[in-house]
C-alpha cells in the first residue's frame, strides 16, 4: 500500500494547527478552533482515509451520505496521484493540510495541497477540498458538491432533477429527458433517473467533485462529467447530454472492449456531437452533414475513407469528421439491421477492423468502396 499521510497523528496538534506551511504561498495560519479531542478525532480519521483513497480503496463508513457512491469514486481518483513519472518518483508529490474552517455545527472544509519540489522549486500538483462531518461515534467526508449547491434551484424533468443557479431551458430539459428514455429504450434498458447540474464549463465542475486545482485538467473548459453515480455534470450549460447518456448505457450491454469508431457514430446520430455551438445548442448531426458537404465542394479528391481513417479536424472545432461519418454507416446498419446489428457493433471489440466487419456484414460497405457508398449516403442527408 502506498504512503498517503498528513503523519497529523505523529504531530502535536497544538503545532499543526498553529502553523501550516506550502512553499508557494509561504505560512498560513489555520485558525479553526474546536476541542481538542475533536481535533485528534478529525485529524486521524483525515490520515486513514487519504491512506484508503490513495490506495484506490476507500470505504463506504468513512464517506457521509447523501451522495456516497460519488464521493467515493472521487477519493479513489487521488489513487496515484503522488507519482511522478517524468522524476520516476511514485511518492514525489507529499499531501499537505494548507486549509481547515468550520462551515456548520460539527462541519469542516479541508483542503489537503498535494506538493513536489524541482530544482528548490515548488510544484503543485492539486488542491483537494472535501468536507468532514464530525459526530460523537465517527467522522466521515464527502466532496464538496451537497454544500456549494446547497443555495440552487431545482426542477424535476420527467426522470432528469435539474439544479442550477441561474438559468434553465425547460425545452432542452424536456428533449434530454425524451432522449435519455428513448436511448435506454431502444437498447432494451430500463431508463435511469439521474441528478443533473448546469454549470458554464469544466472549471466549475472540478471544485463541485473536489479539486480547487487540478495540473492535469487546468485550462479544460468544454468537457462535461457523467453520467455517474446517478449524476451528470452539464457541457457549457446545455441542459442535453444525449451523447454520453449513451456512452453510459452502451457501456451496460457491452462485454467486449469498447469500439471508439461504433460508439461515437451511434452517439452522434442518436444524441449530438457532445459539444456546443456559437449559440450554446448542442451540435447536430444534421448541422454536421452540412458542414461536411460545404468542406467537399471545394475538395472534390478527398478521400472520405481518409477521413474516416485519419480523422483529421477538418471542422476547425472539436466535432470530428471520423465520428459523423460512422454515424451515417450506422444509420445504414441500423436501417438494415436493426437495433440487434447496432448491438453488435457497439459490442464488436477494440479496433477499426472490427467495426468494419460488422458495418460490411450489414451493408457491404469496405475499404475498397467506401467513399464511393458512403458519398451515396452522405447525399441521402
Amino acid at each position: 500500500m502506498k504512503k498517503c499521510l498528513l503523519l497529523v497523528s505523529l504531530l502535536s496538534v497544538n503545532i499543526f494547527f498553529a502553523q501550516a506551511q506550502i512553499p508557494i504561498a509561504g505560512n498560513i495560519d489555520i485558525k479553526a478552533v474546536m476541542p481538542a479531542q475533536t481535533e485528534l478525532k478529525l485529524l486521524n480519521a483525515l490520515d486513514t482515509l487519504l491512506i484508503h483513497a490513495c490506495a484506490g480503496n476507500t470505504r463506504i463508513s468513512e464517506v457521509s451520505s447523501p451522495g456516497a457512491a460519488l464521493s467515493v469514486d472521487m477519493f479513489n481518483t487521488l489513487k496515484g496521484i503522488e507519482n511522478n513519472e517524468k522524476e520516476k518518483d511514485p511518492n514525489y508529490y507529499k499531501p499537505q493540510l494548507v486549509n481547515l474552517y468550520p462551515i456548520a455545527a460539527n462541519q469542516y472544509m479541508i483542503s489537503v495541497a498535494y506538493m513536489g519540489r524541482d530544482n528548490d522549486a515548488a510544484s503543485l500538483r492539486a488542491i483537494v477540498d472535501l468536507i468532514a462531518d464530525v459526530n460523537n461515534s465517527r467522522v466521515t467526508f464527502s466532496i464538496p458538491l451537497n454544500y456549494l449547491t446547497r443555495n440552487w434551484k431545482i426542477s424535476r424533468i420527467g426522470l432528469i432533477r435539474y439544479h442550477y443557479d441561474d438559468t434553465f431551458k425547460r425545452a432542452r430539459a424536456e428533449q434530454f429527458d425524451k432522449n435519455n428514455i428513448r436511448i435506454a429504450t431502444r437498447l432494451g434498458l430500463q431508463p435511469e433517473h439521474f441528478d443533473f447540474y448546469l454549470v458554464d464549463n469544466y472549471q466549475d465542475i472540478m471544485p463541485m467533485l473536489g479539486f480547487q486545482y487540478d495540473s492535469e485538467s487546468a485550462g479544460d473548459v468544454t468537457e462535461g462529467y457523467g453520467p455517474g453515480d446517478g449524476v451528470i455534470f452539464s457541457i457549457m450549460h446545455n441542459e442535453d447530454f444525449s451523447h454520453d447518456v449513451f456512452h453510459y448505457y452502451a457501456a451496460k450491454i457491452r462485454k467486449h472492449e469498447r469500439n471508439s469508431a461504433a460508439e461515437e457514430g451511434i452517439a452522434y446520430s442518436w444524441g449530438n456531437a457532445y459539444y456546443t455551438d456559437d449559440h450554446g445548442e448542442m451540435i447536430s448531426q444534421k448541422q454536421l452533414v452540412t458542414k461536411l458537404k460545404a468542406y467537399l465542394l471545394p475538395h472534390p479528391q478527398t478521400s472520405l475513407f481518409d477521413l474516416f481513417s485519419k480523422g483529421p479536424m477538418i471542422f476547425g472545432d472539436q466535432t470530428k469528421v471520423r465520428s459523423l461519418l460512422s454515424s451515417l454507416i450506422c444509420d445504414e446498419v441500423e436501417r438494415r439491421g436493426g437495433i440487434a446489428a447496432i448491438k453488435e457493433l457497439i459490442d464488436c471489440g477494440r479496433g477499426d477492423d472490427n467495426y468494419l466487419k460488422i458495418v460490411n456484414n450489414f451493408t457491404g460497405i469496405n475499404p475498397l468502396n467506401f467513399d464511393t457508398q458512403v458519398k451515396e449516403l452522405l447525399e441521402k442527408y
